[in-house]
């Protein structure tokens, strides 16, 4: 009876609304034009509240000038339009959610609770920031703590006109965000990781990490740092470019002990530790240059370009026959590259029986003889034994 009772009172104070200045509803004190009080405002009932007009879409043909500010509910979402309170905004001729400039309560597909930017979810793109922390652009369940993910150009800029350039900061604290602490030995502080999808699962193949290199101290925090890929073939990173806090660097060498220190070869094609292509020399010598034209290597220890030793060498088991007394025997080896006029060091692998004398030359292309002589005065029968031959260019 008594909310009855209020609603004949309203629909008479609506109508005499011209000549009364302010209405009240379930009061006698108006503080506005229409001023509508709960039941118990310490213990409102379920049906203390105004219903707005309730729609399901909305409507076909638009609301005009006189209805700007027009207030409607959407019970269901319609297209990119949530569910919420709408008004009519005529200069825009389209439907404005209420508080669309801030953000609204939202759970994505893995069941993550969530607010979410509503003007980006308007144009198609999620800006979610879940209840555990996580931040996501373009994307309402983002993998990690930050991440931004979309089809097309997703470059990160950071724009300044300061004299102090933008930096990229990665701060590992230790200890907790309130109580930092040093890091433990050969911690790792941070990295620019990447990742891609081989097929069957996303794998990081590379990147550029930071480490402790030993164990911090107040007034020392030595560091290294270290570039990592993936070799063909293998889902394992690998580490390439090392930088010790000494300043040594190694190339696939993870303590180098010079300035720049590089990794041993193998007998594999393509893993040389050292290799130059060959170009053309420098048109004025400068001290210190190294420099390979295809057919010498050379040095520049001060102001002479000077060709560094140039040298072939092979081994190769002889087996002499017996020597007469004053006499000598011949046999070759093979040296790819020998030519007639370069000199020759030869030697026996060992000892070679006393009276024996020996000396060698290249005898024709790609030849070496190597001569023994018996200087003794009757025979010698030479045992079979390795030569060493290096051939000088």
């Amino acid at each position: 009876m008594k909310k009855t009772t209020y609603a004949i009172i309203a629909l008479l104070l609506v109508a005499f609304a011209p000549a009364i200045a302010q209405v009240g509803i379930g009061n006698t004190s108006p503080k506005s034009i229409l001023d509508i009080s709960a039941s118990n405002p310490s213990a409102p009932t379920n049906l203390d509240g105004i219903l707005i007009p309730r729609i399901t879409s909305f409507p076909d043909i638009e609301p005009g000038e006189a209805q700007d500010g027009m207030m409607v509910f959407l019970t269901t979402a319609v297209g990119t339009n949530d569910k919420g309170f709408y008004y009519w905004d005529n200069p825009l001729s389209k439907w404005i959610s209420v508080g669309s400039e801030e953000w609204k309560p939202g759970q994505n597909d893995s069941g993550d609770k969530l607010i979410y930017a509503t003007r980006a979810k308007l144009t198609g793109t999620d800006m979610v920031i879940t209840d555990d922390g996580r931040i996501g652009f373009g994307t309402s369940d983002p993998v990690e703590r930050f991440e931004f993910r979309g089809p097309g150009d997703n470059d990160f800029q950071i724009t300044s006109a300061n004299t102090n350039p933008p930096n990229f900061i990665l701060y590992n604290t230790g200890g907790t965000i309130d109580t930092p602490t040093a890091l433990a030995t050969d911690q790792e502080i941070g990295a620019l990781v990447i990742k891609t999808h081989d097929g069957t699962g996303v794998r990081e193949n590379g990147g550029f990490r930071f480490y402790m290199d030993g164990t911090p101290t107040p007034g020392s925090v030595p560091s290294k740092f270290v570039i990592s890929t993936t070799p063909d073939g293998s889902v394992s990173q690998r580490e390439r470019i090392i930088v010790r806090s000494t300043g040594n660097v190694g190339i696939s060498e993870p303590n180098p002990t010079a300035s720049v220190h590089i990794r041993a070869g193998s007998t594999a094609a393509g893993s040389a530790p050292l290799k130059f292509t060959p170009g053309a020399n420098l048109s004025a010598p400068e001290a210190g240059a190294m420099e390979f034209d295809g057919n010498n290597l050379y040095f520049t220890p001060s102001t002479v370009r000077q060709t560094i030793f140039k040298g072939l060498s092979n081994s190769a088991s002889l087996n002499f026959p017996v020597i007469a007394a004053g006499n000598s025997s011949d046999l070759t080896i093979t040296v790819p590259g020998a030519s007639v006029g370069d000199v020759c060091m030869i030697a026996p692998n060992g000892a070679i029986e006393t009276g024996l004398s020996w000396n060698g030359f290249v005898s024709a292309a790609n030849t070496v003889t190597v001569r023994v002589f018996n200087i003794r005065s009757t025979s010698v029968d030479p045992a079979a034994r390795s030569w060493r031959v290096n051939v000088l260019k």
